[in-house]
C-alpha cells in the first residue's frame, strides 16, 4: 500500500502528515496495528554550492589520477560515480542538474567523493567544511575519524576528546570504555587549537563529533567493552 502526503510539522519523534487523498484515510484503518516506513521525497533542487563542490570534486579526483593516466578524465569519472549512486543508494538517475536532482541526494554523492578522496589522500581544491550543508557535515566527521584525516584541513590527524568525552587526569586510557564518548580527528595544529578554542570551533565549522563505534575503537586500539 502507498499513500502519499506532505510533510506539516515534527515535534520529537511525532510526525504529523497530510494526505494528498482524503479518500485514501480509510486504508489507514486496516493497519492501526503496523508498522508504516515513510519514504521521503526531497522536494528541494540541488544547490550551486552543491553542484560547484561536487564537480570540484571529481576534478581533484581526475587530478590525482587514481588508477593511471586513462582514470583523469572529468566527465569518465563523473559517470563511474552516478552508476555508483544507483548501485550503492538505489538513486537510479541521478543528475546534479536542477530539474532532475534533489539536496538530500547531492548530499548523498558529495560525502562519497569525499569518502574516495579520503580514502586515497586526493588533495582538495576547496575546503570541504565550507561547502557542507549541515546533514552532510556529521557523515564526513566520521569519514575523517574512519580514514585518520583532520576534519578541518585534511592532513593526517589523530582522535581528540571533545568536553564531555575527555579522559580525566590519572585515568587508564587502556582501561576506560570508550563506548558512545564523542571523537573528531584533527591534525596535531589544529589538535592544538582545540585544547584552547574546542567550544568556538567546534561552533564555527558546525561540529558534533563522532560517538565512538566498534570500528573507530578498533582503529585507534580505543577500549570498548
Amino acid at each position: 500500500m502507498e499513500i502519499t502526503g506532505n510533510l506539516i510539522s515534527r515535534h520529537g519523534s511525532v510526525v504529523t502528515i497530510e494526505l494528498e487523498s482524503p479518500d485514501k484515510l480509510y486504508e489507514l484503518d486496516k493497519v492501526q496495528d503496523s508498522v508504516i516506513t515513510l519514504n521521503i521525497q526531497d522536494g528541494r533542487s540541488v544547490s550551486p554550492k552543491q553542484r560547484n563542490f561536487a564537480f570540484a570534486l571529481i576534478g581533484d579526483i581526475a587530478k590525482a589520477e587514481i588508477g593511471g593516466k586513462w582514470a583523469g578524465e572529468p566527465e569518465l569519472i563523473k559517470r563511474a560515480f552516478y552508476f555508483a549512486m544507483d548501485m550503492f543508494y538505489g538513486v537510479e538517475g541521478f543528475s546534479l542538474s536542477n530539474g532532475r536532482g534533489n539536496m538530500s541526494d547531492a548530499n548523498t554523492f558529495i560525502n562519497m567523493l569525499l569518502e574516495f578522496c579520503l580514502y586515497h589522500n586526493v588533495p582538495l581544491s576547496y575546503r570541504p567544511l565550507d561547502n557542507l550543508d549541515d546533514p552532510a557535515i556529521a557523515r564526513y566527521e566520521y569519514s575523517c575519524l574512519m580514514n585518520k584525516r583532520c576534519v578541518i584541513c585534511g592532513l593526517k590527524a589523530d582522535h581528540h576528546h571533545i568536553t564531555g568525552s575527555k579522559v580525566g587526569m590519572g585515568n587508564d586510557r587502556t582501561k576506560i570504555n570508550h563506548k558512545g564518548r564523542r571523537l573528531i580527528a584533527l591534525c596535531r595544529e589544529h589538535h592544538d587549537l582545540f585544547h584552547h578554542e574546542e567550544k568556538e570551533r567546534m561552533a564555527e565549522y558546525h561540529l558534533q563529533g563522532v560517538p565512538v563505534d566498534e570500528k573507530i575503537a578498533q582503529i585507534y586500539n580505543l577500549n570498548y567493552w
